[in-house]
């Protein structure tokens, strides 16, 4: 085993030090070569989750990966160089001492809508080198361990386990003068993920999750890497010994959390959810956000081809890019494994359908949601409308395996939003997957893209295929305590893109308003006289009579 190192002194008190036992863990920012000997990818959800301890690293160089090394104290001299700062920091439970970020609760609801709330029962891992203290003139959460094992009491997960692992990450980072030391910034956090997993504590030869960097021999910063249970399981999170696997959820339930933050969610989320329900409202200086939701069924991907077998499209992606994230070195048997929510996922996944053949590796529910990142993917009204109140503007959710993002973009010709996904149109039991889309949108924003009164809203989903067939899908619209709810079911993969257009009746304003009424015609009489009046109330003249 190699030397620990101290990762905290006066900041983070993460225990750091690096196995031997080292995991195929996908490397950023990787050239693969055309004559690569195999190709394919290794999409999966849920996979920021349980891997990366609360720790900063020094950026020496923002385009070096080797030159990120990790802090161990506020006084390094390494980060006190280091013009750029970058790291990860996992949520902790909520205490009255808390100002930055933390998880609040969790709950679990029956078909019959009775609320079981969540039991704390530890952190995971539960070893007290993890614990970070809060700091709030850096902006740094307090952090222990990489998030917390709960129970449900009642709620029996597929192992007979009434227990879920709890997690929340998100990335910090601050640019800085060289020469300022760490204790003189403010860090910034984004890229939120949240998420709920059943699991089950299995014993076994299992090692903590630990930090690395350049000085341990592995080249890119990063982590020692996913661990697994004797049966193949992912273990979500480790300690000493200990694995907690990854298990189903019970069917029937939804699920929910409340985060709170010390600064406002502004813009949007996106994530893995069905039929989900937001509530948020003020909290110290930011705001507490409630969301709870059905676990949805995602597919993943995991293969690889031989080089002849590479589709064309795929060819000339990887000609494209100058770099992907990749298990593997880019020029023996590599699999790209890039984040799930971006334009290059959706032309891999719909690139590589020869080569899977249209049908998922495997088939698992996830509950989870993440921050997107600022700017991503708005059209200019979009961005203006959710960004001017400081408040979260909508949550998109699907269970296509890739997908776009940010909101769906609005298109003022046909004043309607559109959203594309691209995913396995056969799950890997074989049977044809059911699509399904949440758009979970602040009333008020609906009406500032599209200039709305405050009528009630109507919407109308659509959804075709790349083809420019239409596909048949239940889709429900609800309006209800600030926010408006579309929801679409039961499509079929595997381009599809998803239009919705929003309406509402004209509604007249004040009594006083004169309103223009619908001309009508009589003819009117006198002796042999006659003559047609017109208007909204026609009246004959004097000495004639309405015939």
């Amino acid at each position: 085993m190699k030397s620990v190192r101290k990762f905290g002194v006066t900041m983070l008190a993460a225990l750091l030090l690096a196995s031997t036992m080292q995991a195929n863990v996908a490397q950023a920012g990787m050239k693969i070569s055309p004559d690569v000997a195999s190709l394919g990818l290794a999409f999966k959800e849920n996979n920021e989750l349980g891997t990366m301890p609360s720790v900063l690293y020094a950026q020496g160089d923002i385009n070096v990966k080797e030159s990120w090394l990790i802090c161990q104290d506020l006084a390094d001299k390494i980060c006190t160089d280091a013009p750029e700062m970058f790291g990860y920091t996992n949520w902790d439970i909520c205490s009255d001492t808390t100002n930055i970020a933390c998880i609040a609760e969790i709950w679990a609801v029956d078909a019959s809508g009775n609320r079981t709330a969540g039991q704390y029962v530890k952190t995971a891992p539960n070893d007290p080198r993890y614990i970070v203290k809060e700091n709030s003139s850096i902006n740094l959460p307090q952090s222990t361990g990489m998030g917390a094992v709960w129970k449900l009491p009642g709620v029996i997960n597929s192992a007979g386990k009434d227990t879920y692992f709890v997690s929340v990450q998100s990335i910090m980072s601050q640019r800085k003068s060289s020469g300022t030391p760490v204790a003189d910034i403010k860090l910034k956090l984004s890229d939120m993920t949240a998420g709920i997993l059943p699991v089950e504590e299995i014993s076994g030869t299992f090692r903590l999750t630990t930090a690395t960097d350049n000085r341990d021999g592995v080249g890119i910063y990063g982590s020692n890497g996913r661990q697994y249970a004797p049966d193949g399981s992912t273990c979500v999170a480790t300690d000493l010994n200990v694995c907690q696997a990854i298990r189903e959820f019970p069917t029937g339930y939804r699920f929910g959390i409340t985060l709170r933050m010390g600064k406002k969610p502004e813009g949007w989320y996106h994530g893995r959810l069905y039929l989900p329900t937001i509530v948020t409202k003020d909290w110290k200086s930011g705001a507490e956000i409630s969301i709870e939701a059905e676990p949805v069924k995602v597919p993943s991907l995991d293969f690889t081809v031989p080089n002849a077998e590479i589709p064309q499209k795929i060819r000339d992606l990887i000609l494209t890019y100058e770099s992907f994230g990749v298990q593997g070195d880019g020029i023996g048997s590599t699999k790209i494994s890039e984040m799930l929510s971006g334009p290059r996922a959706l032309a891999l996944v719909s690139g590589f359908v020869p080569s899977y053949k249209d049908k998922a590796t495997t088939t698992d529910y996830y509950w989870s949601f993440k921050t997107l990142n600022y700017g991503y993917g708005q059209d200019e009204s979009t961005r203006k409308c959710s960004d001017k109140s400081g408040n979260l503007a909508g949550l998109v959710t699907t269970n296509a395996l890739a997908y776009a993002a940010g909101p769906p973009v609005f298109d003022k010709e046909t004043s309607s939003l559109s959203y594309k996904v691209s995913s396995p149109h056969f799950e890997a039991s074989g049977i044809e997957a059911s699509g399904s889309y949440d758009l979970s949108l602040r009333s008020d924003v609906a009406r500032c893209i599209y200039g709305f009164s405050k009528a009630p809203i109507r919407a109308e989903i659509s959804i075709t295929s790349s083809e420019g067939e239409k596909k048949v899908a239940t889709t429900t619209v609800n309006e209800k305590n600030g926010w408006l709810y579309l929801s679409a079911k039961g499509f079929t993969f595997s381009t599809p893109l998803i239009n919705v257009k929003l309406s509402q009746d004209v509604v007249i304003a004040g009594p006083t308003k004169s309103v223009a009424k619908k001309s009508i015609s009589i003819t009117c009489v006198k002796g042999k006289t006659s003559k047609k009046v017109t208007g909204a109330n026609p009246k004959c003249p004097t000495g004639y009579k309405k015939k």
